[in-house]
């Protein structure tokens, strides 16, 4: 009987200390469990605050964290907070007393597992990772490691990458989302391609899926963005969330991605270049450089499976390869699909679609006819530096298009070395006698060249106006039926040429985001380039 009553007295004197814990000195009223417990409590914090700075401190990029670390740590953590509960939920039902102790054998348990054999492993190389076989060069392993930084910067939570269409940006992000989430540096990774899912509601389709989120009657794109920011804050751990091939400004905070770096990170991929990417508003820019000329034949090589059975024809199919590797501009995805092309074709086939295929790369130009005063500073001129990005071969002739009044037989050359040629058709271009021959020598061309392809933009001026010559065209062509007279057959021409091109199938431009029809024309080289090549083949 006075056994137990010394329990219950213990008890109470438990109770009582864990009531007033934050304001209660430690002296010989304190039942000793409870000290022990404080103690071991103390040194589990600080067992924690260790490990932790261990995992911060362990360089991602060429090791993994074990993952008995991460578990260790959780369970550490709940600990910590169980104890810190009995301190100041007093409203909360008291633990027994066996409970307490098993508290305190757990701490004592995990006190004793903080030691980790192995902590850390070597990491996989970035080509385990990716289902199209990375082949890490110096620029893919530049990037990476630039990407696997920024994602471990605390001050740092939007990333954009940048490098040519072909350049290995899809590849390299993807590889990259797969590599963070084995190293537990993110539990969750959503990829979402914007060039193929550019509406803000179809977007937060796909973040919603990956999140397990539903909006239920929530039909306002505001609505649906505060829910998955809500959903994202209250995660344990961030996420990290891909938007590939961004062309235009996104507003990720208008999607549902909150601006902060303890809970989300966001990688952007963009085709443009560093100086340009101020409109994607990361914290840190990463290019993706091109393949040296040495990389690009190594990757050529493994795609198109050349053997060296035998020395000599293997070395004059070598030369030959070096040539075309050297007109794919070092793009691992451009050279990629040519090399694929010719794999286990035989010999004498390969001379053959080698020289095809490189008549064809080589001959990729695109020529631009413009009036310079009008559109070199605006329109024109970023849908050259677009094309460019690209990939294509643009033809701009920015210093002789006023001089004198005969075209040069290199302009007349680069007309007919160009597939398809863009004419811009701006309000001051019939006043061009430069232009006009230079329109009437790329439709001779075309006539000539049946695969060749014109396309007319009206900037900012009607179809029926350049077709019928009214307005700002009937004012150039009374001009130079001045100079020329009425009858003079280069008038005739050039009237009959802005007939002939407005009758074409082109774009119209009057208002509204030059990017757009920038865009679209864009894109629509890249059909046809894609079919070309399909051709060639």
């Amino acid at each position: 009987m006075s056994e137990t009553i010394h329990h219950v007295s213990d008890f109470a004197q438990y109770a009582g200390f864990l009531v007033s814990y934050t304001v209660m000195a430690f002296d010989g009223n304190v039942p000793k469990l409870v000290r022990k417990a404080e103690r071991k409590k103390n040194k589990l914090i600080s067992n924690r605050d260790r490990v932790q700075l261990k995992v911060h401190e362990t360089d991602r990029k060429t090791e993994k964290v074990s993952d008995d670390v991460y578990v260790w740590l959780k369970e550490a953590n709940i600990l910590i907070q169980e104890m810190e509960d009995m301190k100041t939920e007093t409203e909360v039902p008291l633990p027994s007393w066996n409970e307490f102790k098993i508290l305190l054998e757990r701490i004592k348990a995990l006190n004793a597992k903080c030691k980790f054999d192995p902590f850390s492993t070597p990491n996989l190389g970035l080509d385990r990772f990716s289902d199209e076989n990375i082949v890490c060069f110096k620029s893919t392993e530049k990037a990476s490691d630039e990407l696997l930084e920024a994602l471990q910067d605390d001050n740092c939570y939007k990333i954009g990458l940048h490098g040519r269409q072909d350049s290995g940006k899809t590849s390299l992000v993807n590889a990259i989302g797969k590599k963070v989430k084995h190293l537990n540096v993110f539990d969750v990774v959503i990829f979402v391609n914007v060039t193929q899912n550019p509406n803000i509601r179809i977007i937060q389709d796909e973040i919603a899926d990956s999140l397990n989120i539903i909006f239920n009657n929530i039909i306002t794109d505001a609505g649906r963005a505060i829910i998955i920011s809500t959903a994202i804050k209250n995660m344990d751990r961030p996420i990290l969330v891909i938007f590939d091939d961004v062309r235009a400004k996104l507003d990720i905070e208008g999607v549902g991605i909150p601006c902060d770096s303890n809970r989300c990170k966001v990688i952007l991929t963009t085709c443009c270049q560093e100086e340009e990417c101020d409109f994607v508003d990361c914290q840190k820019e990463i290019q993706l450089d091109p393949l040296s000329i040495l990389e690009a034949c190594t990757l050529f090589v493994k795609h198109s499976d050349i053997h060296e059975e035998e020395k000599s024809t293997s070395s004059k199919l070598l030369n030959v390869a070096h040539e075309v590797v050297h007109e794919c501009d070092g793009l691992p995805g451009k050279i990629i699909k040519v090399a694929s092309s010719l794999k286990n074709k035989p010999f004498e086939e390969w001379k053959a679609s080698l020289d095809k295929l490189r008549h064809s790369i080589a001959e990729w130009h695109i020529f631009l006819s413009f009036r310079g005063e009008d559109t070199r500073d605006s329109f024109t001129g970023f849908l050259y530096y677009t094309l460019h990005k690209e990939g294509f071969k643009v033809f701009m002739d920015d210093v002789g298009l006023e001089r004198g009044d005969k075209i040069s037989s290199s302009l007349i050359n680069a007309i007919q070395a160009s597939r398809i040629s863009i004419v811009v058709l701006s309000e001051n271009y019939a006043y061009s006698t430069w232009c006009l021959d230079e329109l009437v020598n790329i439709l001779e061309c075309k006539n000539k060249m049946k695969s060749r392809i014109i396309w007319p933009i009206f900037y900012k001026v009607k179809a029926s106006d350049v077709r019928h010559q009214k307005n700002s065209y009937e004012k150039a062509m009374a001009i130079h039926e001045k100079m020329f007279g009425n009858d003079s057959e280069k008038v005739k021409k050039w009237r009959s040429a802005l007939t002939e091109v407005s009758s074409l199938s082109g774009l119209t431009y009057k208002t509204g985001y030059e990017y757009k029809i920038i865009q679209t024309i864009v894109e629509m080289a890249n059909d046809n380039k894609n079919r070309s090549y399909m051709e060639s083949i």
